[in-house]
């Protein structure tokens, strides 16, 4: 058996059995939602800009067949069943993205019982919340006489996540539905379009945790917000500066082409109140969110941003050239210039920032956050008789968990 599929079954037959035990019966399906890392290309997917991420062999299996009456769903994991119209009496944390995406399917009502079990760690950064949205939608929906297509389902994912926590874009989820083993994915998103990036030879990834929490329904959502926020606000001063409309997406991807002296003579630090004066923009196109409230008089980083989001988008064209070439150094290389752009975007941690340096000293080709950021798991690109030493030196220094992954197979 492939070793990327090994996780994979083990969960499979550990949640089929479960399900077995519990309802007296074997379950129609059991799928399988992998988690993600993203090589590079960082807080660009809410700007439209491309990525590289790969799926890998950790997930969420989840087991879903007939149920008597409505909606049933329970976690091996963190127990806390959800039915619909009963409030758990002490709800677990993933049930908030159980509501979320559950909330346009209720008026179908259908009588389904799933279980799930899964080995992504949660607040790391390694898409967990996708991965059980995702997966959670495919198995209530698959018995539908015209299911969800690819597309539509990362759609209503993303849409589930952002009624749930943050304004993200929609590189997560359409990573876990279309991956593919032993690649990386190219992610393209105006116009939606993906291709392989083969994984060359020799090259391994290590996924290690920080040791901090990278909660998406605390701080770490509003951080991420006002990123989402100040690339918007970028977005419309740079369409002024170039004598431009202001597009109708206020997205990076429409002013992409601006010079950069012009992304360098953004203010430092600007309130959207501020952005919308200087720009007649309706503040409520700037700061306006899916779940929550963003405050129009916060003080943003416009600056750091919008040089991190757009040299970031030009890194992913570079790691790919690296990648097709086996150029494994000059790939690290990128890795760290990539690091040192989210430490000045503000995503990077002191526990993050040591944890990539002891990467690189342990022998990595190069270092740096994945995912989101504000703690969570750092990834470090090494040959692979090397993988030995950098998951020591990871878990040496946070005393946290630290693990080989490999290009999986998307969602199935």
């Amino acid at each position: 058996m492939d070793p990327t599929d090994r996780p994979a079954s083990s969960l499979r037959e550990r949640v089929a059995l479960a399900y077995r035990e519990r309802f007296d019966a074997d379950p129609d399906a059991v799928l399988f939602a992998p988690g993600r890392i993203n090589l590079i290309g960082d807080h660009t997917d809410y700007s439209l800009l491309p990525v590289l991420p790969m799926a890998i062999q950790r997930g969420i299996a989840f087991a879903v067949g007939a149920g008597t009456t409505g909606i049933t769903i329970d976690s091996l994991d963190e127990p806390g069943e959800w039915q619909i119209g009963r409030p758990a009496p002490r709800p677990a944390s993933w049930h908030r993205y159980v509501d979320a995406a559950l909330a346009p399917t209720l008026d179908e009502d259908p009588s389904v019982q799933v279980l799930l079990a899964g080995d992504l760690p949660s607040t790391g950064g390694l898409s967990s919340s996708s991965a059980l949205v995702v997966g959670l939608l495919a198995a209530l929906t698959r018995d539908r006489d015209v299911p969800l297509s690819g597309r539509e389902l990362v759609g209503a994912a993303v849409a589930a996540e952002r009624r749930a926590a943050i304004e993200g874009g929609e590189m997560d989820q359409t990573i876990i539905v279309f991956g593919e083993a032993g690649a990386a994915t190219r992610i393209e998103f105006d116009p939606p379009s993906t291709r392989a990036v083969p994984i060359p030879e020799g090259l391994a990834f290590v996924a290690a945790d920080s040791g901090e929490r990278a909660a998406k329904g605390t701080s770490a959502r509003d951080a991420y917000n006002s990123r989402v926020v100040a690339c918007r606000c970028a977005t419309a001063l740079l369409a002024r500066s170039v004598d431009r409309a202001i597009p109708a997406a206020l997205v990076l991807a429409r002013v992409a082409d601006a010079e950069s002296e012009l992304v360098d003579a953004l203010p430092e630090a600007v309130t959207a109140t501020e952005v919308a004066v200087r720009t007649d923009v309706d503040v409520s196109r700037l700061v306006g969110l899916s779940a929550g409230d963003f405050d129009a008089n916060a003080a943003l980083p416009l600056r750091a941003v919008a040089r991190h989001v757009l040299r970031e988008a030009a890194a992913v064209d570079a790691a790919e050239d690296k990648l097709r070439a086996g150029d494994l150094a000059g790939f690290g290389r990128l890795l760290d210039a990539s690091h040192e752009s989210l430490r000045a975007f503000g995503s990077s941690t002191a526990g993050l920032d040591r944890l990539t340096y002891a990467l690189r000293e342990a022998g990595a080709l190069g270092a740096r956050v994945t995912g989101a950021g504000f703690g969570g798991y750092a990834i470090a690109a090494c040959r692979e008789g090397e993988v030995d030493a950098v998951v020591e030196a990871a878990r040496r220094t946070t005393g946290s968990d630290a693990f080989e992954v490999f290009a999986s197979q998307g969602l199935g």
